[in-house]
Protein backbone atom coordinates (compact mmCIF):
# COMPACT_ATOMS: atom_id res chain seq x y z
CA UNK A 1 0.00 0.00 0.00
CA UNK A 2 1.26 3.41 -1.10
CA UNK A 3 2.23 6.20 1.52
CA UNK A 4 -0.30 8.99 1.10
CA UNK A 5 1.41 12.47 -0.35
CA UNK A 6 2.61 14.50 2.79
CA UNK A 7 0.64 17.48 2.99
CA UNK A 8 2.86 20.53 1.78
CA UNK A 9 3.46 23.51 4.21
CA UNK A 10 3.08 26.45 3.45
CA UNK A 11 4.69 30.09 5.02
CA UNK A 12 4.20 33.64 4.27
CA UNK A 13 7.41 35.01 5.01
CA UNK A 14 5.91 38.20 4.03
CA UNK A 15 3.19 39.31 6.40
CA UNK A 16 2.95 42.74 8.18
CA UNK A 17 1.57 43.18 11.70
CA UNK A 18 2.35 46.16 14.09
CA UNK A 19 1.34 47.31 17.56
CA UNK A 20 -1.67 49.43 17.03
CA UNK A 21 0.07 51.87 19.22
CA UNK A 22 2.06 52.71 16.55
CA UNK A 23 -0.12 52.77 13.27
CA UNK A 24 1.12 51.52 9.83
CA UNK A 25 2.26 54.90 7.46
CA UNK A 26 2.31 54.72 4.45
CA UNK A 27 5.21 55.32 1.80
CA UNK A 28 6.39 58.59 1.14
CA UNK A 29 4.59 60.17 -2.13
CA UNK A 30 2.36 56.75 -2.27
CA UNK A 31 0.57 56.08 -5.70
CA UNK A 32 -2.87 57.72 -5.39
CA UNK A 33 -4.43 53.87 -5.47
CA UNK A 34 -2.73 52.96 -2.36
CA UNK A 35 -3.37 56.24 -0.26
CA UNK A 36 -7.00 55.79 -1.14
CA UNK A 37 -6.48 52.30 0.48
CA UNK A 38 -4.54 53.18 3.51
CA UNK A 39 -6.70 53.47 5.79
CA UNK A 40 -8.20 50.24 5.58
CA UNK A 41 -4.62 48.77 4.91
CA UNK A 42 -3.52 50.44 8.00
CA UNK A 43 -6.49 48.90 10.60
CA UNK A 44 -5.69 45.68 9.43
CA UNK A 45 -2.03 45.99 10.03
CA UNK A 46 -2.79 46.45 13.75
CA UNK A 47 -5.58 43.66 13.80
CA UNK A 48 -4.31 40.52 15.47
CA UNK A 49 -7.45 38.35 14.81
CA UNK A 50 -8.06 39.40 11.00
CA UNK A 51 -5.03 38.15 10.47
CA UNK A 52 -5.29 34.76 12.46
CA UNK A 53 -8.73 34.58 10.78
CA UNK A 54 -7.32 35.33 7.12
CA UNK A 55 -4.57 32.55 7.95
CA UNK A 56 -7.26 30.44 8.54
CA UNK A 57 -9.49 30.83 5.67
CA UNK A 58 -6.74 30.82 2.82
CA UNK A 59 -4.98 27.49 4.80
CA UNK A 60 -1.66 28.92 5.70
CA UNK A 61 0.51 26.76 8.11
CA UNK A 62 2.31 30.17 9.12
CA UNK A 63 2.73 33.64 8.77
CA UNK A 64 6.11 35.41 9.56
CA UNK A 65 5.21 38.95 11.27
CA UNK A 66 7.56 41.84 10.58
CA UNK A 67 7.08 45.91 11.06
CA UNK A 68 10.15 47.93 9.56
CA UNK A 69 10.78 50.86 11.15
CA UNK A 70 9.90 52.34 7.60
CA UNK A 71 6.05 50.75 8.19
CA UNK A 72 5.55 53.13 11.72
CA UNK A 73 7.61 55.71 11.65
CA UNK A 74 7.09 59.40 10.34
CA UNK A 75 9.51 60.20 7.15
CA UNK A 76 12.61 62.10 8.32
CA UNK A 77 12.58 60.30 11.85
CA UNK A 78 14.49 57.49 13.16
CA UNK A 79 12.20 54.68 15.37
CA UNK A 80 13.35 55.24 18.90
CA UNK A 81 14.65 52.81 21.08
CA UNK A 82 11.67 53.00 23.61
CA UNK A 83 9.33 52.65 20.40
CA UNK A 84 11.31 49.39 18.84
CA UNK A 85 11.12 47.99 22.38
CA UNK A 86 7.37 48.59 22.39
CA UNK A 87 7.27 46.69 18.77
CA UNK A 88 9.45 44.10 19.96
CA UNK A 89 7.69 43.48 23.39
CA UNK A 90 4.22 43.47 21.69
CA UNK A 91 5.00 41.06 18.79
CA UNK A 92 6.20 38.42 20.80
CA UNK A 93 3.16 38.58 22.86
CA UNK A 94 1.30 38.12 19.94
CA UNK A 95 2.78 35.66 18.34
CA UNK A 96 2.05 33.94 21.41
CA UNK A 97 -1.44 33.44 20.75
CA UNK A 98 -0.99 31.20 18.14
CA UNK A 99 2.49 29.95 18.53
CA UNK A 100 1.88 27.09 15.45
CA UNK A 101 0.57 29.11 13.30
CA UNK A 102 2.76 32.53 13.92
CA UNK A 103 6.18 33.84 13.96
CA UNK A 104 7.86 37.39 14.50
CA UNK A 105 10.97 39.34 13.36
CA UNK A 106 11.52 41.89 15.49
CA UNK A 107 12.34 45.46 14.50
CA UNK A 108 15.41 46.79 14.35
CA UNK A 109 16.64 50.10 13.39
CA UNK A 110 19.90 48.56 11.33
CA UNK A 111 22.36 51.92 11.37
CA UNK A 112 22.03 52.64 15.07
CA UNK A 113 25.28 50.70 15.40
CA UNK A 114 26.07 48.89 18.54
CA UNK A 115 22.56 50.00 20.01
CA UNK A 116 20.91 48.08 17.78
CA UNK A 117 23.19 45.29 17.81
CA UNK A 118 21.92 45.08 21.65
CA UNK A 119 18.43 44.96 20.62
CA UNK A 120 18.99 42.61 18.21
CA UNK A 121 20.38 39.87 21.21
CA UNK A 122 17.77 41.37 23.27
CA UNK A 123 15.31 40.49 20.99
CA UNK A 124 15.89 37.05 20.09
CA UNK A 125 17.55 35.69 23.75
CA UNK A 126 15.24 37.82 25.68
CA UNK A 127 12.43 37.73 23.89
CA UNK A 128 12.78 34.48 21.34
CA UNK A 129 11.97 36.34 18.24
CA UNK A 130 13.47 34.19 15.38
CA UNK A 131 14.80 37.04 13.23
CA UNK A 132 14.63 40.56 12.67
CA UNK A 133 13.09 43.19 9.96
CA UNK A 134 15.60 46.12 8.92
CA UNK A 135 15.03 48.97 6.12
CA UNK A 136 17.25 48.52 3.38
CA UNK A 137 18.14 52.43 3.25
CA UNK A 138 17.78 55.15 5.24
CA UNK A 139 18.97 58.66 4.34
CA UNK A 140 22.08 58.10 2.06
CA UNK A 141 22.92 54.86 3.78
CA UNK A 142 22.38 51.64 1.76
CA UNK A 143 22.34 48.56 4.12
CA UNK A 144 26.17 47.47 3.37
CA UNK A 145 27.50 51.07 5.20
CA UNK A 146 29.49 50.50 8.16
CA UNK A 147 26.76 52.08 10.58
CA UNK A 148 24.64 48.69 9.92
CA UNK A 149 27.38 46.16 10.37
CA UNK A 150 26.89 46.23 14.47
CA UNK A 151 23.03 44.25 13.48
CA UNK A 152 23.92 42.00 10.75
CA UNK A 153 27.24 40.86 12.65
CA UNK A 154 24.91 40.02 15.67
CA UNK A 155 22.20 38.29 13.64
CA UNK A 156 25.09 36.15 12.07
CA UNK A 157 26.47 35.53 15.14
CA UNK A 158 22.83 34.20 16.82
CA UNK A 159 22.29 32.41 13.66
CA UNK A 160 19.14 34.48 12.66
CA UNK A 161 17.73 36.15 9.40
CA UNK A 162 17.73 39.09 8.39
CA UNK A 163 15.03 40.55 6.04
CA UNK A 164 15.66 43.57 4.32
CA UNK A 165 12.25 45.16 3.85
CA UNK A 166 11.82 47.98 0.73
CA UNK A 167 12.35 51.94 1.78
CA UNK A 168 10.97 54.91 -0.28
CA UNK A 169 12.78 57.68 -1.25
CA UNK A 170 11.64 60.65 -2.46
CA UNK A 171 13.44 61.10 -5.43
CA UNK A 172 12.82 58.20 -6.79
CA UNK A 173 8.86 58.08 -5.65
CA UNK A 174 8.74 61.36 -7.51
CA UNK A 175 10.70 60.61 -10.19
CA UNK A 176 8.15 57.69 -10.86
CA UNK A 177 4.91 59.54 -9.93
CA UNK A 178 3.53 58.99 -13.68
CA UNK A 179 3.77 55.16 -13.36
CA UNK A 180 1.10 54.89 -10.86
CA UNK A 181 1.73 52.02 -8.85
CA UNK A 182 4.29 50.78 -11.01
CA UNK A 183 6.27 54.09 -9.84
CA UNK A 184 5.95 53.44 -6.54
CA UNK A 185 7.59 49.74 -6.43
CA UNK A 186 9.80 50.48 -9.26
CA UNK A 187 11.35 53.38 -6.70
CA UNK A 188 11.06 51.21 -3.82
CA UNK A 189 12.38 48.28 -6.04
CA UNK A 190 15.56 50.36 -6.89
CA UNK A 191 16.80 51.49 -3.66
CA UNK A 192 16.34 47.40 -2.36
CA UNK A 193 18.22 46.46 -5.36
CA UNK A 194 21.06 48.94 -4.59
CA UNK A 195 21.06 47.66 -0.86
CA UNK A 196 21.38 44.36 -2.28
CA UNK A 197 24.26 45.44 -4.35
CA UNK A 198 25.91 47.55 -1.37
CA UNK A 199 26.46 44.16 0.74
CA UNK A 200 28.16 42.95 -1.90
CA UNK A 201 30.42 45.79 -2.81
CA UNK A 202 30.70 46.82 0.76
CA UNK A 203 32.58 43.01 1.54
CA UNK A 204 29.73 42.30 3.98
CA UNK A 205 28.94 38.91 2.71
CA UNK A 206 32.20 37.75 2.27
CA UNK A 207 32.91 39.29 6.21
CA UNK A 208 29.98 37.80 7.65
CA UNK A 209 29.59 34.12 5.81
CA UNK A 210 26.90 33.34 8.63
CA UNK A 211 24.72 35.99 7.64
CA UNK A 212 20.84 34.85 5.99
CA UNK A 213 19.30 38.04 4.46
CA UNK A 214 16.21 37.78 2.58
CA UNK A 215 15.18 40.49 -0.25
CA UNK A 216 11.86 41.06 -1.85
CA UNK A 217 11.58 39.93 -5.16
CA UNK A 218 11.36 44.20 -6.04
CA UNK A 219 14.79 44.17 -5.84
CA UNK A 220 15.58 41.49 -8.05
CA UNK A 221 17.49 43.32 -10.31
CA UNK A 222 20.12 43.85 -7.70
CA UNK A 223 20.79 39.94 -7.96
CA UNK A 224 20.78 40.19 -12.06
CA UNK A 225 23.67 42.69 -11.92
CA UNK A 226 25.40 41.15 -9.45
CA UNK A 227 25.09 37.55 -10.91
CA UNK A 228 26.40 39.27 -14.01
CA UNK A 229 29.64 39.71 -12.14
CA UNK A 230 32.40 38.39 -10.33
CA UNK A 231 31.82 39.34 -7.59
CA UNK A 232 28.48 37.81 -7.62
CA UNK A 233 29.88 34.37 -8.23
CA UNK A 234 29.49 33.55 -4.32
CA UNK A 235 25.42 34.68 -4.57
CA UNK A 236 25.04 32.04 -7.76
CA UNK A 237 27.44 29.29 -6.41
CA UNK A 238 25.52 25.74 -6.16
CA UNK A 239 24.77 24.23 -3.38
CA UNK A 240 26.01 23.00 -0.17
CA UNK A 241 28.92 25.79 -1.89
CA UNK A 242 31.18 26.47 1.27
CA UNK A 243 31.90 30.12 -0.14
CA UNK A 244 27.99 30.44 -1.14
CA UNK A 245 26.35 33.77 0.12
CA UNK A 246 23.47 33.10 1.59
CA UNK A 247 21.22 35.92 0.03
CA UNK A 248 17.39 35.10 -0.28
CA UNK A 249 14.36 36.71 -2.23
CA UNK A 250 10.95 36.14 -1.20
CA UNK A 251 8.80 35.75 -3.68
CA UNK A 252 6.35 39.03 -2.93
CA UNK A 253 3.84 37.62 -5.32
CA UNK A 254 3.18 34.69 -7.32
CA UNK A 255 4.58 35.46 -10.83
CA UNK A 256 5.84 31.74 -11.86
CA UNK A 257 8.06 33.12 -14.41
CA UNK A 258 9.70 35.32 -11.57
CA UNK A 259 9.89 32.60 -8.98
CA UNK A 260 11.13 30.28 -11.11
CA UNK A 261 13.93 33.23 -12.22
CA UNK A 262 14.91 33.75 -8.89
CA UNK A 263 15.32 29.87 -8.18
CA UNK A 264 17.58 29.23 -11.38
CA UNK A 265 19.60 31.98 -10.22
CA UNK A 266 19.75 31.55 -6.33
CA UNK A 267 18.59 28.01 -5.89
CA UNK A 268 15.39 26.98 -4.93
CA UNK A 269 16.73 26.60 -1.80
CA UNK A 270 16.97 30.11 -1.28
CA UNK A 271 13.43 31.28 -2.26
CA UNK A 272 10.49 32.23 -0.08
CA UNK A 273 7.10 32.72 -0.43
CA UNK A 274 5.81 36.27 0.35
CA UNK A 275 2.71 38.21 -0.42
CA UNK A 276 3.37 41.47 1.37
CA UNK A 277 0.01 40.81 2.94
CA UNK A 278 -1.89 42.95 3.36
CA UNK A 279 -0.20 45.86 1.42
CA UNK A 280 -0.09 43.24 -1.84
CA UNK A 281 -2.96 42.90 -3.56
CA UNK A 282 -2.74 39.32 -4.54
CA UNK A 283 -3.46 37.42 -1.10
CA UNK A 284 -1.39 34.24 -0.31
CA UNK A 285 -3.76 31.27 -0.15
CA UNK A 286 -2.87 27.45 -0.15
CA UNK A 287 -4.48 27.21 -3.72
CA UNK A 288 -2.68 30.82 -5.59
CA UNK A 289 0.47 28.92 -3.69
CA UNK A 290 0.15 25.74 -5.20
CA UNK A 291 -1.11 26.52 -8.81
CA UNK A 292 1.94 28.93 -8.87
CA UNK A 293 4.37 26.89 -7.90
CA UNK A 294 3.12 24.07 -10.52
CA UNK A 295 3.49 26.61 -12.85
CA UNK A 296 7.07 27.24 -12.55
CA UNK A 297 8.12 23.44 -13.40
CA UNK A 298 10.30 23.05 -10.14
CA UNK A 299 10.26 19.40 -9.23
CA UNK A 300 7.77 19.04 -5.92
CA UNK A 301 10.75 18.77 -3.50
CA UNK A 302 12.21 21.92 -4.39
CA UNK A 303 8.49 23.28 -4.70
CA UNK A 304 8.42 21.74 -1.11
CA UNK A 305 11.49 24.51 -0.31
CA UNK A 306 10.07 27.16 -1.49
CA UNK A 307 6.28 27.08 -0.50
CA UNK A 308 7.56 26.66 3.29
CA UNK A 309 10.82 24.47 3.79
CA UNK A 310 13.38 27.65 3.53
CA UNK A 311 11.30 29.54 5.97
CA UNK A 312 10.88 26.73 8.70
CA UNK A 313 15.02 26.20 8.00
CA UNK A 314 15.70 29.92 8.74
CA UNK A 315 13.20 30.17 11.70
CA UNK A 316 14.93 27.02 13.05
CA UNK A 317 11.71 25.33 12.95
CA UNK A 318 10.73 21.82 12.04
CA UNK A 319 8.40 20.81 9.90
CA UNK A 320 5.03 19.20 11.84
CA UNK A 321 4.06 15.73 11.29
CA UNK A 322 2.75 14.99 8.07
CA UNK A 323 3.59 17.84 6.30
CA UNK A 324 6.16 18.04 3.67
CA UNK A 325 8.80 20.88 4.24
CA UNK A 326 12.09 19.89 4.93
Amino acid sequence: MTEPTPRRYVADFHTHYANPALPALPPPNPAAALADRWTGLARRIADLDDLLGDTRRHDLDLRVLSAPPSLVTPPGRRTSPAELRLLNEHLAQATARAPDRLAGLATVDAFAGESAAEEVTRAVTGLGLPGIVVDCATGDQLLGAPAARPTLAAAARLGVPVFAHPVSTEPLSLAFADLGRFGTSLARGSVTAAALLSLVTEGVLAELPGLHVVFPMLGIAGLALAAAADEGAALTAPPPGADRAHVYVDTMGFAPTAIRFAADLLGADHVLVGSDWPIGQRAASRRRVETALRETGLTPAEADLVAGGNTLRLLGRDAPRGTAGR
